[in-house]
Order: C-alpha cells, then structure tokens, then sequence
C-alpha cells in the first residue's frame, strides 16, 4: 500500500471555544466555571457504567421523526441492553471531535441533498460510548456537483472526511464513492473516481490519522462502484463478491451473498435465487473461494478485476432454496423453511472442481435432507444465527394467527422451543451480534 497525506484542512474556531474566549474578555465565567455542568472526566466516568451498543445482543435501527434509533436487546429475554439516538438537527462542524480531524460541509446545501439526514448511514464505534455515522453527500467543488463522504456525531455535528479538492477553472473534480467502515482494521475503504477518465482508485482513510492509502483501480462506473467490506476479516471485495445484500424477491433480481468460515480461510459466494428470467430455480449455487490464493494478485482486494468462478476452487449446487451462513468449518445452515443443514468435506468438495481440460464446473445438484424444523404449514423466517453459532432464533407463523420467536440448538440435539420471553420483539428487524 502507498501512504499518502490528505491535503492540509483550514480550521475555523468552533463555536462553544469562541464564547468562552468573550466571556473571558468581559470577566464572565463559563457555566463549567460556576458549577453548572460536569466535568467532562465525570461525564466519561458515568458513561463507562453504561452498557454499550456494542456488547453482544439483538441489534436493530429504526428511523423516527428524522432521528436515527440504534437499539440493542438481550437474546435471553429482549429486554432493552443500550440505545443510542442520533440528532436530526444537524449542525456543521470542522472538525470531527471524536477522530480530530475532518473539515466543516457547507451544511444548507447538505440537507437539501435527497433530503439528507442521519437515517441510512453506517455506525462507527469508534469506542464503546462514542459513535458516529458515515454517510455519502454531494458538495459543490469550483461550481460542480461530486460525491463526497463524511460522519455526523450523535449530536447531530456534520463533518466532511474526504479529501479537499483544489481543482483549477477548467479541471474535473472527481468524486469520493461507496464510503464502507471496516471496523477490522480501523478504516474507510471508498473510490476515487474520475468521470473524464472513467478510471477508479480504491482507497483506505485510515480513521485516526486520516492517512490515505491505495489499495487497486477499477475501470467504468459499474465497476467502482461493486465494493464491500467483508465484516468478519476486513477484506475488501469487488465485482460480484460485493453482493452481500438480497434485493426484493422480483422477476430477475438476485438473493447472493459472501459468508465467511470461521477460521477465515475461506468465502463462499452463494446464489439463492429463486426466479431467473422465465423459470423458477430451486437450488443454491455456492463457490468456495480460497482465501490465500484470491490475494496473492492483489494482498489488498479480491474480485475487483476477475470474475467469481475465477477465483473460486470448487462449485457445488444444491437441490434447495437457502441462504447459507456457517455453523463450523464443514457445516452451513441454509435459512430455508424448515433451516436445513449441509456439511461437507474436502473429498466431496474435490469431485466438484473445474474439469481439467474445458475449466466447467459440474450441473448436478446435490441433495440437503437434514433440517432442524420438521416440515409443516408453518412460515419460519428470520433466522438469526447466534454470535457463538451455537443457537438458532426464528420467527414462526402458523397458517393463520399470530406467530411468535422459536429457539433451537443449531446442532440439532433437541426440537424448537417456543420463546415467550421474547414476545415483545418484533418479527423483524434484528441482527444478532
């Protein structure tokens, strides 16, 4: 990776600063002098006691009234562990106070944006109390339009982190695209695309120091802008593998997404869609990519230049409908109605390579009997998979009536049991962490 220096930033005096220096001038005292408020070494101290949002739980986030709402609840009883509310009444701010640097947006032309505010964004804990949300905006630089990123405080304080662009009357701006937290390594991965060239560069703001660093290029708009960060490792993955979303179940559109094994050895790209044009599908389509042999092109990116099947050492279909995450090393729970469970070996991986000499893969599907739920009329949906990988949560809906939260060991030892302590969840919404 090549460090670079993000280009010097002004600084304006913030204003709570500005009012203390007039009240010094005129022989006033701040509120903090006369006792009005805490210290701020009091007011760490009395959050420390706090839970945090990022301790383990069923975490949500809702939008309300312009305020975004991050809750986290016990899996035991879903009762409320911590909450964190972030501002819609948002302020510029040159400098963000939690990281120390950033530069101040001009805020009107922010919020009039697509009707910009702090729903939507990606949470950064940049520790246990204190956090942050990272959202993508327009600027205006020398009179045109480009994408930038930056970071609003739970206080609503908005500060830009993209680089400063001094571009000349007849230069072309380029714009900062797809800003991704990559909590593993304490970074913003984005690209820096030029319009006039079409070419991108892939780029790492490290959070701290605001240090920037490339990690590969894209060519084309449909390119630079297929980027993800795989949360488990902090690998940064483009192309297909930067898919880990499931768009609405329509006519064409695709469920895929990348899991990784727990030792972090492996990815599996898995198609699980139902409809492909004009006929209905009932396999999932999974590519097991070694992770080693994906970097050794670029130690920085995998996918952003090749396709899945490239970089994958074996495919292998099978005859249902799931998505998979992994339970261990050779075991996936695929989220069907009845959570089915598939394990597999290297030998049987091995039959499933591409042919020596044309490089296909093999058609056949594979069949998948063993399931947790036993089959039945009920909808079950809502998987949640548990951070230990141990236990199984599930929304369940008889045929008619209201349905309720299950659990059930995911090794299958005992049959699902119904959670009555959970009755005040909602159906949906939730992601155990």
């Amino acid at each position: 990776m090549t460090p670079r220096p993000i280009p010097p930033l002004i600084r304006v005096l913030a204003p709570a600063t500005a009012l203390a220096l007039l009240l010094s001038a005129c022989g006033g005292s701040s509120p903090a002098e006369n006792g009005q408020d805490t210290s701020s070494e009091e007011r760490a101290e009395e959050t420390a006691d706090q839970p945090s949002i990022t301790e383990s739980g069923l975490f949500s986030s809702t939008c309300e009234a312009g305020e975004n709402i991050y809750t986290l609840r016990s899996a035991d009883d879903g009762t409320e562990i911590s909450s964190l509310t972030f501002s819609g009444d948002l302020v510029a701010a040159d400098t963000s106070e939690a990281l120390g640097h950033g530069r101040a947006p001009d805020i009107e032309q922010t919020i009039d944006h697509r009707d910009f505010d702090v729903c939507g964004g990606q949470l950064i804990s940049v520790s246990p109390h204190e956090h942050l949300v990272l959202r993508s905006y327009e600027e205006e630089v020398n009179g045109s339009k480009v994408q930038t990123f930056g970071v609003i405080s739970e206080e609503g304080a908005v500060t830009t982190l993209a680089p400063e662009q001094e571009v000349s009357d007849f230069g072309t701006p380029v714009d900062y695209l797809n800003p991704l937290y990559d909590a593993v390594n304490e970074r913003i991965v984005f690209v820096e695309y030029d319009t006039s060239s079409s070419e991108g560069t892939v780029q790492a703001m490290d959070l701290h120091s605001a240090e920037i660093s490339d990690l590969g290029t894209c060519e084309g708009i449909n390119s630079c802008d297929k980027l993800a960060v795989l949360p488990q490792s902090g690998i940064v993955v483009g192309g297909d593998l930067a898919y880990p979303f499931s768009p609405d179940a329509q006519s064409g559109a695709t469920d895929r997404i990348v899991v990784e094994s727990p030792n972090g050895e492996t990815l599996i790209h898995a198609d699980y869609t139902e409809t492909s044009y004009s006929y209905t599908k009932n396999e999932t389509t999974l590519y097991f990519i070694d992770i080693e042999t994906a970097l050794s092109e670029n130690p920085d990116i995998i996918g952003m230049s090749s396709s899945v099947a490239a970089v994958s050492q074996y495919r292998v279909k099978l005859d249902i409908i799931g998505e998979p995450e992994f339970i261990d090393e050779n075991t996936l729970l695929l989220k069907s109605n009845e959570l089915a469970v598939w394990e597999f070996t290297e030998e049987l991986l091995a039959e499933h390579g591409p042919d020596e000499e044309s490089g296909d893969f093999t058609s056949s599907a594979l069949p998948v009997e063993d399931t947790l739920i036993p089959e039945g009329p009920r909808r079950n949906k809502n998987v949640l998979l548990s951070p230990d990988r141990t236990e199984i949560l599930f929304y369940s809906s008889p045929e008619s009536g209201p349905g309720s939260w299950y659990r059930v060991p995911s090794d299958g030892s005992s049959e699902p049991e119904e959670a009555p302590e959970l009755a005040n969840l909602d159906a949906f919404g939730y992601d155990w962490r």
